[in-house]
């Protein structure tokens, strides 16, 4: 049994063997005599001090164990023997004597942070080719680069005690070492201070930003938190509903229930904005204490596996929408009396049930009709996770129409509905009209449908000239697809819009001409890549301007 004693090295406490602790403490002494009364040995002394301490540490297993004879004998062969040291130690095998390179930033040869001197010191550039890469860098990142080197400034530590710089440059950190650079450093004193004083403001301007930050995280993720919450208990009044959610198709073909994607999709969001605020809160009161990292172990666990689950489900979902079909399911003919035939629209559900959806997802259709009669077409659309599933889902569509012979007039109803037990499946409904030559379709105020013609405001009338549905309105809008004529056998292509007909080459793309026929008369326009010409024909008379292109 050996007697322990309890010292204090570098503000650290070990227990050291008594024989241990003489040798330790006959060799500071030595090292203490041999700098004698040099302006810097207290200096000296304290680094020596801190790089033994740093090397007890490493020699330990756990805080309580005990420093022996052999653990002192070998730090003093890393260390050194100063000249007058009166015991001959025995030669120790020497495993530190090569230190390893570690990254710190050389505040001595600093320009603004040390940042280029540090990682010189660590690659073994040159530092002024350094500081050079990174002027380059700066330019070809365009700036962006300037964030990089914030980033190291504030993740990489400084240099400060001559263990660390000697470390930096990877040099032995042991007493004669240690002396020559804690010598070294006075002539860079006077530098040292103004440096470190620019380095002080910087860092509290940093710190300022920082807290900046962090109030500005805290609160936002702070209220998104506040809403998650809020919206999960204010959905607990409606679980009944929920239940009847889960009795859906979807629902049951998915085997999830709609409470658990609910759950899920609030961890889902909920974990990520409470470690936002979390981080938010540590930026600004930096003693804070961290939660358990088991919290995090659990917390990232539970997330990630709702993830998965979400995915995988989301998945599945996806095979509602990878089939869609198309019904008719009206297919009417009306050969009326009179030349116009009057549409409009109105809501005929005077009740609406919880079990049904309703949408305005109609869309009209206006053709020229190649016979007499008017006629209708409606079709059905709608989306399954196969034909069958799909076409079923088509068939639920339900959708009025009502047609008064006397006043020759079509009202539909402005709203499709189908049962609720697939809500996540599209459906949609095309109402198809077709117009004879000579005849006219007035739609009314009350027209609330979208399709060919919404830029017309009702009331307008459309009628079937030529083959083509023209909309006579307050302007003269042509909503026919392009056309494709041959002329003098070349074929060109026709674009009819509200500034007359445009007439383009289907070679080169190019606009070859447009024709424009109003109240005020006719504007021709014809041009090529060198010539332009314009006639207009109006009750003043003929009007030609000829031009040349200059390329």
């Amino acid at each position: 049994m050996k007697k322990t004693i309890d010292i204090s090295l570098a503000g650290i406490l070990f227990h050291v063997e008594e024989d241990a602790y003489y040798k330790l403490k006959k060799y500071l002494k030595s090292v203490r005599n041999s700098l004698g009364n040099t302006p810097d040995a207290d200096e000296v002394m304290n680094e020596i001090e801190a790089r033994i301490a740093e090397l007890l540490l490493e020699k330990q297993a756990h805080p309580q164990q005990v420093i022996n004879f052999q653990n002192v004998d070998e730090i003093i062969g890393i260390m050194g023997q100063p000249e007058d040291y009166e015991e001959e130690a025995e030669p120790v095998n020497n495993t530190y004597a090569k230190v390893k390179k570690s990254l710190f930033r050389d505040f001595d040869n600093s320009v603004i942070g040390g940042v280029a001197a540090g990682l010189a010191h660590y690659i073994g550039m040159d530092i002024t080719l350094m500081r050079l890469l990174f002027v380059i860098l700066f330019f070809a990142t365009h700036g962006s680069f300037i964030l990089i080197y914030l980033l190291l400034w504030i993740v990489v530590p400084k240099a400060k005690t001559a263990s660390d710089k000697l470390k930096m440059k990877g040099e032995s950190v042991n007493v004669d070492n240690i002396t020559e650079q804690v010598s070294a450093e006075e002539s860079h004193k006077k530098k040292i201070k103004i440096a470190e004083k620019v380095e002080d403001t910087t860092h509290e301007f940093g710190n300022v930003i920082i807290k900046i930050i962090g109030l500005l995280l805290a609160f936002i993720s702070g209220v998104l938190l506040l809403g998650l919450i809020l919206s999960a208990a204010s959905l607990l009044p409606f679980a009944n509903m929920n239940l009847m959610i889960d009795q859906m198709p979807v629902f049951q073909d998915l085997n999830i229930s709609f409470g658990w994607v609910s759950a899920m999709l609030l961890i889902l969001i909920g974990f990520p904005v409470a470690l936002l605020f979390l981080l938010g809160i540590k930026m600004l009161f930096p003693n804070t204490k961290s939660l358990n990292k088991n919290v995090f172990i659990v917390g990232g666990t539970i997330w990630l596996l709702s993830l998965a689950v979400l995915v995988a489900k989301t998945s599945a979902l996806m095979t509602y929408k990878n089939t869609d079909t198309k019904l008719v399911s009206v297919r009417k003919n009306w050969d009326i009396a009179s030349d116009t035939l009057f549409l409009s629209t109105q809501n005929f559900m005077d009740t609406y049930n919880d079990d049904i959806i309703t949408d305005n997802r109609i869309y009209y259709k206006f053709y020229p009709s190649e016979d007499e009669k008017f006629q209708l077409i409606v079709e059905k659309v709608a989306e399954g996770k196969n034909q069958i599933n799909a076409r079923k889902n088509a068939r639920n569509i339900a959708f009025e129409y009502r047609f008064d012979s006397i006043q020759n007039k079509l009202v539909f109803n402005d709203l499709i509905s189908y049962p609720n037990d697939n809500f996540i499946v599209e459906r949609k409904l095309y109402v198809k009209i077709y117009i004879p030559k000579g005849k006219y379709l007035k739609i009314m105020e009350n027209y609330t449908g979208m399709g060919d013609f919404s830029r017309c405001q009702p009331p307008f009338i459309l009628r079937n000239q030529d083959g083509k549905i023209l909309c006579d309105g307050k302007k003269y809008t042509y909503r026919n697809k392009e056309e494709v004529i041959n002329i003098n056998g070349n074929k060109v292509r026709l674009k009819i819009g509200d500034k007359g007909v445009d007439i383009y080459s289907t070679d080169d793309k190019n606009k070859v001409a447009r024709i424009k026929i109003d109240e005020h008369g006719v504007v021709i326009k014809a041009h090529d890549n060198r010539d332009s010409v314009g006639v207009e024909i109006n009750e003043n008379g003929i009007k030609i301007k000829n031009t040349k292109n200059e390329k």
